[in-house]
């Protein structure tokens, strides 16, 4: 008996396809925030993945929804670890090495918060190679993505974010100060009123942004859900100021201007979405 009969399924074997098809799609929520905090993540199978034969594992799709994008070395990359694929990828690397054996290294293509809150596509091409995989079933699929430093490469560069926000309709020159992207702050007030943020990681901020910009992108550590939060992001409420920065406050003129000029930021609104990825895996049986 040769060793590939010794890794014989003795149950049901699929003669007809000799590939098979597995989303994992994995999303932050309320009660989980694994690609924020950089944690592992566990999802049940619609139904058990029967691998009846010795097979390869490669990975055709990977997109990605609000991921940090790559302006550092760091971002360039995410790495995904599946626990119940064996990866036996060795590494050679002067900065990090325990973080990237045993992944899958996928090139992050996410190049501008422009993107935010949209689909990424970073692997298009079909048939990369993962690894080969022994007849079992499957219940449940488990890992981690992070960035090749083994941090969150979700909501931005605070561990715990796990809300991605655009406040877009800025009119332009609106806002008082250059934005330096990783600059955090602590809260959130419109017309003095408090948002009330966590003060212990508060939010971030995920790009440069310029006094003329429209749009700031942001993170935070707490859903804004209450309609009376969500209804100050609008025009006329009153100065938006993010609170607690190093270098000091940023505000957004947001009041009555002077009459016949028109309303300030007319068209000011805040957009929320959860991080999110979907990878496409092809399992294909060797004959």
């Amino acid at each position: 008996m040769g060793d590939f009969d010794i890794y014989q399924n003795s149950g049901y074997t699929n003669k007809r396809n000799r590939k098979r098809t597995l989303i994992l799609d994995v999303s932050d929520s309320d009660a989980d925030n694994h690609l924020g905090g950089g944690t592992e993540f566990k999802i049940d199978l619609f139904e058990p993945l029967v691998i009846d034969k010795h097979s390869e594992v490669y990975l055709d799709n990977f997109l990605s929804f609000n991921s940090n994008i790559g302006q550092t070395p760091a971002t360039s990359a995410f790495l995904l670890k599946i626990n119940e694929f064996n990866m036996n990828s060795n590494v050679a690397s002067s900065a990090n090495n325990g973080n990237i054996f045993n992944s899958l290294v996928i090139p992050n293509e996410h190049k501008s918060v422009t993107n935010n809150h949209s689909a990424v596509v970073h692997k298009g091409k079909k048939f990369n190679y993962v690894c080969d995989i022994n007849p079992q079933k499957i219940h449940s699929i488990s890992g981690k993505v992070t960035d090749l430093s083994g941090n969150p490469i979700f909501h931005g560069p605070q561990v715990g974010n796990t809300f991605t926000y655009a406040l877009t309709g800025i009119t332009s020159g609106k806002i008082d100060r250059l934005i330096n992207s990783g600059e955090t702050f602590t809260n959130i007030t419109v017309n003095g009123a408090a948002i009330n943020l966590v003060v212990t990681t508060g939010g971030a901020f995920l790009a440069t942004h310029l006094t003329t910009a429209t749009t700031l992108h942001f993170s935070t550590n707490r859903e804004i859900t209450n309609p009376g939060e969500t209804d100050k992001f609008k025009k006329n409420t009153g100065d938006i100021v993010f609170t607690g920065l190093t270098g000091g406050n940023i505000t957004i003129t947001n009041t009555n201007p002077e009459p016949g000029t028109g309303p300030d930021n007319p068209n000011l609104h805040l957009v929320n979405e959860p991080g999110r990825f979907i990878a496409e895996f092809s399992i294909v049986s060797r004959e």
